[in-house]
């Protein structure tokens, strides 16, 4: 369980530090109100796909496990598109916090990867309070090492980081998307093999 529970955390870890080394790279930023902020919200996004993936998982079990899979390939390769891009681009570019209003955008803007990976979370049988509480505590720590490192290592090498810690969450995300497809044909050959 600890293993899948690592395996479905820390890609979302990386894609985290990606934007966070950029929000450092900026500059001015205040640290603790964007940590609290991410951590609020990739926290509470994941909830609404894990309903949806425990729903239609209690009644189409194989199927939503090859859409989750089909999700983690589809948001990998995004993530890996992104890392692709040229190392000048700044991922934190749109994201502003001077205002309320701007600062919930910011969250919403910078969760939905939480949101997409929180279908395959809610078939994957993980315990769900374990698992938001590690995604939460994950996201404080790592967007507050981020901005702060960010901050240090200056803005070429800074945002050289961040594509790279974005390749590794799509790599990490295309292969545990390919890990449930595989999980899910498997299963479903077995039961084929059992009637």
């Amino acid at each position: 369980m600890i293993l899948r529970l690592v395996s479905f955390v820390v890609p979302l870890g990386f894609d985290t530090i990606a934007i966070a080394l950029a929000l450092g790279v900026r500059g001015g930023v205040p640290i603790w109100r964007i940590a609290l902020v991410f951590a609020a919200f990739e926290t509470l996004m994941p909830l609404v796909g894990i309903a949806i993936g425990q729903v239609v998982g209690v009644h189409f079990a194989a199927i939503a496990q090859v859409v989750g899979a089909v999700v983690l390939v589809v948001l990998g390769w995004r993530e890996i598109r992104e890392g692709l891009e040229s190392p000048d681009h700044d991922e934190s570019a749109g994201l502003r916090f001077d205002t309320l209003r701007a600062t919930m955008l910011a969250g919403l803007a910078i969760s939905t990867d939480e949101l997409a990976a929180g279908f395959p979370l809610g078939v994957s049988g993980l315990p769900i309070g374990i698992l938001l509480a590690t995604i939460g505590l994950q996201t404080l720590v790592i967007t507050t090492i981020g901005i702060s490192l960010g901050a240090r290592i200056g803005k070429t090498f800074g945002l050289r980081a961040s594509r790279f810690a974005m390749l590794i969450a799509g790599i990490v995300f295309v292969a545990l998307g390919g890990l449930l497809g595989w999980e899910a044909f498997h299963e479903g050959s077995r039961v084929t093999l059992h009637r």
